[in-house]
């Protein structure tokens, strides 16, 4: 494990072994963190500072109400990395807005949730449940899970669906439920979802991070297509006569 980690993070070898990873792996494991488990999967957190980084994430934690934080940080190291106040503590009043709480009981339960992106993963599915009227915030029967089923791969085609069918299915179906579950809601065989799906796939949007955000690209591919198809230029296609 120690070599394996050292091949993806060699910038710990310049880390001091005494004023610097072993008093980082004496305090995970006083929480009753399985520091090997961490060496294997995030071994970048032996390099993190204790005083900037761990103890104040710990602290914030347990402020919300996190338990059995030997456990949760052994399972998502990564926590750890994150800021306190720009990720962990937003992501947090954010839950609480749609109705978590209390917060902490849930956090200990599913921690994964807080290593997700506010912006690009939170916030989108819950608008998108919100919009299909999946979703009523606040809503005291919402869970970190059904906010970390991907919204791309299969939120958005099961509501698809729904629509199609003209059901409301429950957030359960639309986020946790496996394809069986899900099919006996809305009354369709797995076979039958499986040749609608593949026929009716939901494009995920297109993104390239630095292009500006009130760019269209999935528009601007359109208008260039259909400029193709009639022989104009996108500008020409999109000019008065």
């Amino acid at each position: 494990a120690a070599a394996a980690a050292l091949v993806r993070y060699p910038q710990l070898l310049s880390v001091s072994v005494e004023a610097n990873l072993r008093p980082t792996a004496d305090y995970l494991r006083s929480l009753g963190v399985d520091v090997g488990r961490v060496v294997r999967s995030h071994a970048i957190t032996l390099d993190l500072s204790l005083e900037a980084n761990l103890k104040p994430t710990v602290s914030f934690l347990q402020r919300e109400g996190v338990e059995e934080l030997g456990r949760v940080l052994s399972s998502q190291p990564s926590l750890l990395s994150l800021s306190t106040q720009s990720s962990l503590a937003p992501k947090c009043d954010f839950l609480r807005s749609l109705g978590m709480a209390p917060l902490g009981p849930l956090l200990t339960q599913y921690p994964a949730v807080l290593t997700l992106s506010l912006e690009a993963n939170l916030r989108p599915t819950a608008l998108a449940l919100a919009e299909a009227g999946v979703l009523s915030p606040p809503d005291p029967t919402l869970r970190p899970r059904h906010l970390a089923a991907s919204l791309e791969r299969r939120i958005k085609p099961r509501l698809a669906l729904c629509a199609a069918l003209g059901v409301t299915p429950s957030l359960g179906a639309v986020t946790t439920a496996s394809d069986v579950h899900f099919c006996k809601q809305v009354g369709l065989s797995p076979a039958e979802w499986a040749a609608w799906r593949g026929s009716n796939r939901v494009p995920a949007p297109l993104s390239i991070p630095w292009l500006p955000p009130t760019l269209d690209l999935n528009q601007l591919l359109f208008e260039s297509g259909a400029a193709a198809a009639s022989g104009a230029t996108p500008a020409a296609a999109g000019a008065a006569p």
